[in-house]
């Protein structure tokens, strides 16, 4: 038994320093002196991140990133939300198959949904081309497979008399869904909105067929000015969203709880 606690102790220790270690090569590499051509660096500087501060397309994707994440996360959790409490509620015909409707994006790749959006927008209408509203349409629509599993993992976990004794004390469908159902969502929907900001500022493939030049999102940027450039300033952005996601999920635990956030994520994965 000690013998093998120790082993899966092991194990722990060399897969989360699998995992870390390229994210401790960025962090460092982000105050190298040495323009990051040495590793462990000769010496410590923030030169880096003033240059992300003063590069303008930085800025102005950070700008466009946000605006896109924030509307596709409404757009996803006002969706998702309303059809996962439908699949779990309700019993009707095609349920099953309007379930695998929403989480098929899952199955495509995000580089095709891109391609396809781009060719449909551009066919049906081109004005909406390069828009914010376009890519916040195109990020919600890849989003809505995580809020549609983990809010119907908490749903499932709820007990459906609650509801009923709203409904019996007077409440109309949408009273009882806002003063019954919605508190008891706290963490389910806490959960899928921060995962899927998250995952929407981070999103490329999709976005570098739907943007035009000036409307270009934050990874986009990024991606851009490493075909010109190899200096650690991305080494230095990159630690400054390292410590957003940090940030973010600090936040997540504290409202809902560590033991909550395992189970939200497990139960959706489960689904």
């Amino acid at each position: 038994m000690r013998a093998g606690r120790w082993l899966a102790g092991v194990w722990l220790t060399a897969v989360l320093g699998f995992v870390l270690a390229p994210l401790v090569v960025v962090l460092v590499g982000s105050f190298s002196t040495a323009g990051g051509r040495i590793f462990p660096p000769d010496g410590l500087t923030l030169r880096w991140y003033g240059e992300v501060f003063r590069h303008e397309p930085f800025r102005t994707g950070l700008v466009n990133s946000l605006l896109v994440a924030g509307v596709a996360t409404a757009l996803a959790l006002s969706v998702g939300t309303a059809a996962a409490y439908a699949i779990d509620r309700y019993r009707f015909p095609g349920r099953t198959a309007l379930r695998a409707l929403f989480i098929a994006p899952l199955s495509v790749p995000r580089i095709v949904i891109g391609f396809a959006l781009f060719v449909l927008i551009v066919t049906l209408t081109p004005r909406f081309y390069g828009s914010i509203a376009g890519v916040a349409l195109a990020h919600g629509l890849i989003l809505l497979p995580f809020v549609v599993s983990i809010v119907g993992a908490a749903l499932s976990g709820l007990d459906p008399a609650l509801e009923e004794a709203g409904r019996d004390l007077g409440f109309g469908p949408l009273a009882t869904f806002r003063r019954v159902t919605l508190p008891q969502l706290r963490i389910g929907l806490t959960t899928a909105g921060v995962f899927a900001f998250v995952t929407s500022f981070d999103e490329v493939d999709t976005s570098i067929f739907l943007i035009r030049p000036g409307q270009s999102t934050l990874p986009i940027e990024m991606f851009l000015y490493l075909e010109q450039s190899q200096d650690p300033t991305l080494a230095a952005l990159s630690a400054i969203l390292i410590g957003f996601s940090v940030v973010a999920v600090a936040l997540l635990v504290a409202v809902a709880g560590f033991g909550g956030l395992l189970r939200a994520l497990g139960n959706g994965t489960r689904r």
